[in-house]
């Protein structure tokens, strides 16, 4: 029985800090991939290559060190930070559409033999050319349920040309592994423990075939498009009609000071 999935879903954004309250949301699908399964789904899927062209592709060239491949780039990833490589992996992302994908973040979600959630890499990408790796372990971990799991972490990554200043970011996973339903919601705080910016995905799972692809391209068409239109859609407003700075990121990609 096939692991990999597609959750489709819809996103929230939420402003709420005293520069501006905002909230947006937007239909979307994400992709939960075996990375085991690869090789399968590009021999199995009519819709779907692994590093080639198609209607919807995954190329390991998209995220950091994925030229030596995502499995033994993952492993090699957390090796270096301490973390036992897991049973299982599973990639939560968009996948290329027509040639095209922007990951605001993807999530390699690592598992244990028994199922539980025990490591999480959230890969970055700003849309300035900027990515950085946020390794999560049993040092970031805290205080949980066996059903969420929450990870706390500093800020290290330029993002929004609107949000500055030293930030943590406290990442929750409702994400039982190849579960009926994902939910995965992202806090932004500043250090004083003040909540401004909320991001929550959620969705349901279906069967990753050949039948859900196209059903997926004719509820969410050029989807990365979208998604990149509507970050920039959002980001004049707040320029142009709320008023709020606009500050591009260094070469060094850093956050910047408040």
């Amino acid at each position: 029985m096939r692991r990999s999935a597609l959750y489709p879903g819809e996103i929230v954004h939420t402003r709420r800090d005293s520069i501006a309250k905002r909230k947006f949301h937007y239909p979307v699908f994400v992709a939960s991939i075996d990375l085991a399964e690869l090789p399968a789904l590009d021999r199995e899927l009519r819709l779907f290559s692994h590093g080639g062209r198609n209607l919807y592709a995954l190329h390991d060239r998209d995220y950091a060190g994925g030229a030596a491949g995502l499995a033994s780039a993952h492993a090699s990833l957390l090796g270096e930070h301490g973390i036992p490589a897991p049973a299982q992996v599973r990639l939560i992302t968009n996948l290329r559409v027509a040639g095209y994908v922007f990951n605001p973040v993807s999530f390699f979600l690592g598992y244990a033999s028994t199922g539980a959630l025990i490591s999480v890499v959230a890969e970055v990408n700003n849309t300035y050319g900027g990515r950085h790796r946020y390794v999560l372990g049993p040092e970031q971990r805290i205080a949980s349920t066996s059903q969420r799991i929450g990870f706390r972490t500093p800020r290290e990554l330029y993002v929004s040309p609107f949000l500055h200043g030293d930030r943590t970011y406290e990442l929750w996973f409702d994400a039982p592994i190849d579960g009926d339903a994902l939910a995965i919601t992202m806090h932004v705080d500043t250090l004083a423990g003040e909540r401004v910016f909320v991001a929550h995905l959620a969705g349901r799972r279906r069967a990753l075939t050949d039948r859900a692809l196209l059903s997926a391209a004719v509820r969410y068409p050029l989807m990365s498009l979208q998604v990149i239109g509507l970050i920039h859609l959002e980001a004049m407003k707040l320029r142009f009609l709320h008023r709020v700075p606009y500050r591009r990121p260094g070469a060094d990609h850093r956050p910047l000071a408040e």
